[in-house]
């Protein structure tokens, strides 16, 4: 686990790859979760392209996820990406975004264009409710090496760092249980 990691930041923006892994309504994981960031009062939100998976994904990913963005005040369907937001000195949304895809299509060996746009998308949507909304820490909960490295390395030494955190689905579920 993170060792700085004793409590979740009090919103949260969820990947797909996170969703995937957590499961959905018959996994204990899936309830815990739940459970916890209700508890807690954690705001989740879900972007724009990861609403769009999930669409594209059903079978694999609970479309529950989608129903509740509609029905819950505790899980939110995110605003698109307003690509100039920007927070203080921190760098607008569209240049991190740009960097992250940049940094993931050269590890993926692939032209940027061709890449998805949704791990680079995570980082404006986190960079649009830090400005927007009264949260001052956001996190980021993924389950995807390459994206989680590569939004930290860019989000390192701007504004961001000390407000955006990048947290593995196992950071997640270590602090649910840790709490449960």
């Amino acid at each position: 686990m993170n060792p700085e990691l004793s409590s979740l930041p009090s919103a949260l923006v969820l990947d797909t790859s996170f969703l995937r892994t957590l499961g959905g309504p018959g996994h204990d994981r899936y309830q815990a979760f739940v459970d916890y960031v209700k508890n807690e009062g954690i705001q989740l939100y879900l972007s724009q392209r990861v609403r769009e998976e999930i669409e594209e994904q059903q079978g694999w990913i609970s479309a529950d996820w989608l129903h509740k963005a509609k029905t819950e005040s505790w899980i939110s369907a995110a605003q698109p990406v307003q690509e100039g937001v920007s927070v203080y000195d921190g760098p607008t949304a569209a240049v991190v975004m740009d960097r992250i895809q940049q940094r993931l299509a050269d590890i993926e060996h692939v032209p940027p264009d061709e890449l998805r746009k949704t791990d680079a998308g995570l980082a404006g949507t986190a960079i649009m409710i830090l400005a927007s909304t009264e949260h001052d820490h956001i996190g980021i909960a993924m389950d995807d090496r390459n994206a989680e490295s590569t939004i930290e390395a860019v989000l390192s030494n701007t504004y961001y760092e000390d407000y955006v955190s990048v947290l593995t689905i196992w950071d997640v579920l270590e602090v649910v249980e840790d709490t449960g």
